[in-house]
């Protein structure tokens, strides 16, 4: 097993340690000795070997200008050592510190945007479920994992705008923490560097808070992957080290890595324990099925693995000094050897799949065979062939659907090659905009490791053909662009990108030691416009606009935040509505079809052109009813209190309506479908105290408005 190069040399032991004369120990064979990142006492040995052994990383060649003989030098102690700790422990805990503050960016504010076309959708679909206790896998709005959870968070947060997005906020939240995953691949800055991309970069903290299924499938094949790198790790590793002994056998000798008790991070979480292969490729597996139940594109990341696996196995393979063959031969009689330990936890990773699957895919109550659904049949066990066939067949026309490929071309062009040209340039405008620092740090990362001195690392050769073929794959594959699909490139290119960004960190560092302030000052310069650029897209694009910003990170169907205020006070209206009467009106054909028998409630509407209100409609448990024509308005006095067309009827419905009603001027989509929203000023609210006989009391109030309205009428009128 190789392990990744160190960041610095070892710095002499100074007593800054934990306790004063205990030198730290290198807990993991990336992590080296108790050296930092950011400056030891010593000067930098030269960069060792991308991919020395473990013992390779444990010393340095002593330098000429030490901090003995130089006191300006010794001075210089570790940024914050005092408060992060050195080496393995400073880095966990600046990973550690980096997740929560990306939990935190994530739930900040979570429920303030609107709801997207897309998540009122799933929302809706959820609510049914809740309602009906009836569920069946419809493939339009993907994988059904966010519909179960969130049916579950319903009932424990509410129905709000928060509660639809809390799994996609923790699954995002908790990405950088997996870059401990590739600990052995990794130095300790580019561990460090990637958590910071998973966390802040704008295009990730955006779609990790909302209620889409992209950074959970994203997210879930990400740890999939990093958790099978571990298995690669583990497989590797001495068996000394499998159990947390705490000793390694290295080439030709004994390093021993005695853990401390007691005081070191590092220690308690046992960054450097080694377990069992098999322990990592099932928890890969079941984070794949968790991925497949999200959204169906996880067997595309399958397709990107094996592409990436191939060419990164043939530049393995035909390594100078490495017999291919013999490394084939090798794993081949590892399988003959032993058989049934290979078949038998194949046969368990199987199984493991397809619980997962069938627990996410079946369907429930009414939409089951005979209505015997998932939690059913174990009453009545003679139907589980029935519901195991009801759940492959909706799997099976779902993936029909979504990998059967369209004829037509997309992007509203004449054929499927201007269809493609045009959504990889809106993917790469994005990818510009908004990941603009990580995409051409990821390229100077692979690079960088790819072409320098020394063996390119496979991790990160991989990560980057997974990426790069990524960029170009995803722009064939959607029919309507969302920003969201960057994300698929995002996760695998936050790797190299780590690579690039500890090189310019590096570059830094040896800056400083050696007095050269013009390439410190050129180093700050790009580090500031990189997290420059990201901090003010981020915070602008996320939380200042989330829902008016341009196409590249806001998608079409997001109606605009001046929404907000609006369906706060139809919520207060509704709640202060007698019971049995309507609440909403919507007016005119571009919204109404009139169809009292739709499955999708409220009946009458066009549901889909009328997204996200049905969603808050049926959460605020709104009565609405619809008309055509201004002819078919109910009288005046019978009028609820919201009344919502186009804004192509505001004249006559401003007739109509009289001057109690407010009108208000909105977009259903960003910057498209301009609608009209009146508001009955006078009507009760429920923040009103209402008297002891609301329903009496509120009609006897709209009685009265009806007679002042006629009295103030003009004669004649």
């Amino acid at each position: 097993m190789v392990a990744a190069p160190d960041d610095d040399a070892p710095a002499p032991d100074d007593g800054e340690g934990d306790d004063a004369g205990d030198s730290e120990p290198a807990d993991d064979p990336a992590d080296g000795p108790s050296a930092s990142d950011d400056g030891p006492t010593t000067d930098p040995a030269p960069d060792p070997d991308p991919e020395p052994t473990p013992d390779e990383g444990a010393a340095s060649p002593p330098s000429t200008g030490t901090a003995a003989t130089d006191p300006a030098r010794s001075a210089r102690r570790p940024v914050l050592a005092d408060y992060l700790g050195t080496g393995t422990e400073r880095t966990l805990r600046l990973v550690l510190g980096i997740t929560v503050l990306a939990l935190v960016a994530r739930l900040v504010l979570l429920g303030d945007r609107v709801q997207h076309f897309d998540e009122a959708r799933v929302a809706w679909w959820t609510l049914e479920y809740q309602r009906t206790s009836s569920f069946s896998y419809r493939y339009i709005i993907h994988g059904p994992f966010i519909q179960h959870l969130n049916t579950f968070l319903f009932s424990v947060l509410g129905t709000t705008d928060f509660a639809t997005r809390v799994v996609p906020a923790l699954v995002g939240g908790l990405l950088p923490a997996t870059a401990l995953l590739f600990r052995e691949h990794l130095r300790r800055s580019e561990l460090v560097a990637l958590a910071l991309f998973l966390s802040f970069n704008p295009i990730l903290l955006y779609y990790s808070r909302f209620s889409r299924s992209t950074i959970l499938v994203a997210g879930f094949c990400f740890v999939a992957f990093g958790f099978l790198v571990r298995a690669m790790d583990a497989r590797g590793a001495p068996v000394e080290t499998r159990g947390g002994t705490g000793r390694t056998v290295a080439d030709g000798g004994t390093a021993t890595r005695t853990a401390p008790t007691g005081r070191s991070l590092a220690t308690l979480l046992q960054l450097g324990r080694t377990r069992s292969p098999a322990l990592y490729v099932h928890a890969a597996v079941l984070c794949f099925a968790l991925a497949f139940a999200a959204k169906e594109n996880a067997l595309v990341y399958l397709l990107c693995w094996m592409g990436a696996s191939a060419l990164v196995a043939d530049r393995i393979l035909s390594t100078p000094g490495t017999n291919g063959f013999d490394r084939v031969e090798a794993a081949l009689e590892r399988f003959v050897l032993h058989p049934g330990y290979y078949l038998g936890h194949a046969l368990l990773a199987l199984v493991i799949l397809g619980v997962v699957t069938l627990f996410f895919y079946a369907p429930r109550g009414a939409a089951a065979p005979d209505s015997v659904g998932l939690y059913a049949v174990l009453g009545q066990p003679g139907q589980f062939p029935a519901l195991v066939d009801a759940t492959l067949l909706d799997i099976e026309t779902g993936l029909e659907y979504w990998f059967g490929g369209s004829a037509e071309p997309g992007c509203n062009k004449d054929n499927l090659i201007d269809g493609y040209a045009c959504y990889l340039g809106r993917f790469l405008e994005s990818m510009v905009l908004y990941a603009g620092p990580l995409f051409l740090l990821s390229v100077v990362g692979f690079l960088a490791d790819r072409y320098t001195d020394g063996r390119p690392r496979a991790l990160v050769m991989f990560a980057a053909f997974w990426g790069f073929a990524s960029v170009l794959g995803y722009p064939l594959g959607t029919d309507i662009y969302g920003a969201w699909i960057v994300v698929n490139a995002l996760l695998p290119l936050a790797i190299p990108a780590a690579v690039g960004a500890a090189l310019l960190y590096r570059w830094g560092v040896d800056a400083y030691r050696e007095d050269d302030g013009i390439s410190l000052l050129l180093v700050f310069v790009l580090a500031l416009v990189a997290t420059g650029a990201t901090g003010y897209q981020g915070a602008t694009g996320v939380y200042v606009s989330p829902e008016e910003g341009p196409d590249s990170l806001v998608q079409y169907a997001q109606p605009e935040g001046e929404w907000r205020p609006i369906l706060g006070e139809m919520q207060a209206l509704s709640a202060g509505n007698p019971p049995g009467e309507d609440d909403v009106l919507v007016h005119g054909s571009y919204y109404v079809d009139g169809d009292s028998s739709a499955v999708r409630t409220p009946a009458c509407i066009k549901w889909f052109k009328a997204l996200p209100l049905p969603w808050y409609f049926e959460k605020d448990r709104m009565q609405v009813t619809c008309t055509n024509l201004t002819a078919d308005l109910p009288p005046q006095e019978e009028l609820p209190p919201v009344v919502i067309s186009r804004t192509t009827n505001a004249d006559a419905l401003q007739e109509r309506l009289g001057d109690d009603y407010r009108q208000e001027t909105v977009l259903m989509r960003r910057g498209a479908i301009s609608t009209v929203v009146f508001i009955d000023g006078s009507a009760p609210r429920a923040d009103i105290e209402p008297p002891a006989d609301t329903r009496e009391a509120v009609r006897d109030a709209r009685a009265d408005r009806a007679r002042l309205r006629a009295e103030r009428r003009p004669a004649g009128g």
